[in-house]
């Protein structure tokens, strides 16, 4: 029966161990703490693109590693000109720093020293932006990559005008101060170059903005910690604002959303001008194929939206002279940006009919 228990341990610590990896440093870093009675404090994250523990280890106390994730604690206590201790863990593009020391410019120090050991990753040279993904697994897991991205100039010519006129609007604009209206909504059928035009917003917003995407947003509404974890994430710059993106989430903005998904709707608008959402600089672009009317007014409710724009197809004056820009022939047709791409390269599919019965 013994052996039959310690079976089952051993594969609850073995599903756990990857979990748990960076608390027991953390554990150990803390005992360590306490232990010295470091009275000064401070957390910090940034963007780096090296992941090894070089150059550190001969002054390790403590270390793990796993296959994604490299954590220690160090003594830099002869590096700083103080006695000092810092929890270093590198994962997935990102350098979470822990320190403690005696005095507050002990501490600045050892930042100083490991951000010149972990040079801050520069993408905007490559026409890049930093995006945070999200995910929920047990708990809220953030990591970090370049993405590149468009500047809106390049991009423009490919929306219809009017949406061109929304974005463009958009793409200009800085939000400033506790402002109402922190809410984006972007919605329009399939095709309609939403997620390029994101991208290319990020770009414009790259100087006074950090980019976070959730890719389970209704994990993220249907549990409050999860929700927490990413609204209080203190890695990025306090004095900067944060885009929480959203992308397809028809289902927490329905008519029936309360059904569908309980209390994620709620959540949501709390979060955009709600209690939740006091103090924090926070703006929400949630996207959806879904039509307005399908859409809960609660969303869309005057003050609420700061901007509320629909990717619609091309008119068919504006997808001809689309087509004559790019050296082909049009046909009078109305086109979704996908249709203008794949016209005349073999790849463009049949715009889709509504199923049902017409009466002539």
């Amino acid at each position: 029966m013994s052996s039959h228990n310690d079976e089952v341990r051993g594969r609850e610590l073995a599903m756990t161990w990857e979990l748990d990896l960076d608390y027991l440093t953390i554990a150990r870093f803390t005992d360590l703490v306490l232990e010295r009675s470091l009275e000064h404090t401070a957390y910090t994250s940034w963007a780096t693109e090296r992941m090894t523990l070089e150059g550190l280890l001969e002054r390790a106390l403590y270390s793990l590693r796993d296959r994604s994730e490299r954590a220690a604690v160090i003594d830099l206590s002869d590096e700083v000109g103080g006695e000092c201790l810092v929890h270093v863990s590198l994962e997935r593009g990102r350098a979470d720093v822990r320190a403690a020391a005696r005095t507050v410019d002990t501490l600045a120090s050892a930042k100083a020293r490991l951000q010149k050991l972990y040079p801050i990753s520069q993408p905007e040279e490559k026409q890049e932006v930093r995006m945070s993904f999200w995910a929920h697994d047990r708990r809220a897991t953030r990591t970090s990559r370049s993405v590149a991205v468009p500047a809106w100039s390049e991009i423009a010519d490919n929306y219809p005008r009017a949406v061109a006129k929304a974005v463009g609007a958009l793409a200009g604009r800085r939000f400033d101060g506790e402002q109402a209206g922190r809410l984006i909504l972007w919605h329009g059928v399939p095709g309609t170059g939403k997620t390029h035009a994101l991208r290319a917003l990020a770009w414009e917003w790259r100087r006074w903005c950090d980019f976070h995407y959730v890719t389970d947003p209704e994990e993220l509404f249907g549990s409050p910690k999860y929700m927490l974890d990413v609204l209080l994430d203190e890695d990025d710059d306090d004095s900067g604002w944060r885009l929480l993106i959203l992308e397809d989430t028809g289902e927490l903005l329905a008519l029936d959303a309360r059904y569908q998904t309980g209390q994620g709707l709620s959540r949501l608008l709390n979060v955009v001008d709600g209690l939740i959402g006091q103090g924090l600089r926070v703006v929400v672009l949630v996207t959806t194929n879904e039509p307005l009317r399908t859409i809960h007014p609660a969303v869309s409710r005057p003050g609420r939206c700061a901007a509320q724009v629909e990717f619609t197809a091309f008119p068919p004056e504006e997808a001809d002279a689309w087509l004559e820009r790019h050296g082909r022939d049009g046909d009078g047709s109305a086109r979704t940006l996908a249709s203008l791409f794949g016209h005349g390269d073999g790849l463009e599919r049949p715009e889709k009919r509504p199923f049902g019965f017409s009466v002539n």
